[in-house]
């Protein structure tokens, strides 16, 4: 019975998310030529509704059909956001590790430097990294990769260029949670009884911060998209965001297939860590 009620609240919830994505991809039509046009506006939005709820055709630049050349590119863009979230996962992880076990009375001097870093535009790492791989190619004839996409798709420093940036600031908050954890009476009671800090660490705390870690993952989702449409430029690559930015039904399309699988996703767990909760206490 909650099954099938959560399956209801979920439809019902992404319904009225697809809608007011609607809203606002024709929101231009509200003041096109300087005017406030709130009848046009409203007959736009029911008109892309209709079209969307029966299946009629969607196209780019009223010429060419979305579907199925959006698909592809959607899946090109979702490929290198998702490996970004590995890689940037997994160096914040190795930094907040390394750092809370080699350099644990100096950490407050690391954090300064990870907001150092963190205050470098994501623009200037990417041309910078750019750059760097010229140079490299120029002095050595090494390429390590591909700079920028005409024929071949580039996978490498997009991917980096996604999770570097990105990552000091999962960095800086992996370390916060981590020191929240470490100052809770049943830290105290785990040293008191001999436990090491390296156990203390890998058993108890890294397991109790994925809920918090949780709640900045949307922060670091959202701010990943935008470093995404920079790479789509900087890179050539014809990348959903990209596409997304020739039209309204691109836009509405695109934003649909960004925001609903997430969104979803996000949901299921929650629910899954309500029920977690509820069953332990």
């Amino acid at each position: 019975m909650i099954v099938i009620r959560r399956t209801f609240s979920l439809i019902l919830q992404c319904m009225i998310a697809i809608e007011i994505l609607i809203f606002i991809g024709v929101f231009p039509v509200l003041f096109a030529n300087l005017s406030f046009n709130l009848k046009q506006y409203l007959q736009t939005v029911y008109q892309v509704s209709v079209r969307l709820f029966t299946f009629k055709l969607f196209t780019l630049n009223g010429h060419i059909s979305l579907f199925p050349s959006i698909f592809a590119r959607y899946l090109d863009s979702m490929r290198i956001l998702g490996l970004g979230i590995i890689v940037a996962s997994i160096i914040a992880f190795l930094f907040a590790y390394l750092a809370l076990i080699l350099f644990r009375k100096r950490i407050n001097v690391f954090k300064k430097l990870l907001e150092l870093a963190e205050s470098i535009p994501d623009l200037m790492f990417i041309l910078l990294l750019q750059m760097a791989v010229i140079l490299l190619y120029k002095k050595t004839g090494i390429k390590i990769a591909q700079v920028v996409t005409f024929r071949e798709k580039t996978i490498l420093l997009p991917v980096i260029s996604i999770a570097v940036p990105i990552s000091f600031y999962i960095t800086k908050v992996l370390i916060h949670h981590i020191e929240e954890e470490l100052e809770k009476n049943y830290i105290t009671l785990a040293k008191s009884k001999g436990f090491s800090f390296f156990y203390i660490l890998n058993i108890h705390v890294l397991r109790n911060i994925a809920e918090g870690m949780f709640g900045t993952s949307k922060t670091i989702f959202w701010s990943m998209l935008s470093t995404l449409l920079v790479i789509d430029y900087l890179f050539n690559m014809n990348g959903l965001l990209r596409m997304m930015l020739s039209g309204t039904d691109a836009f509405i399309i695109g934003s649909i297939l960004i925001f609903i699988p997430f969104f979803i996703l996000y949901r299921i767990y929650e629910w899954l860590s309500f029920d977690n909760r509820k069953d332990i206490n």
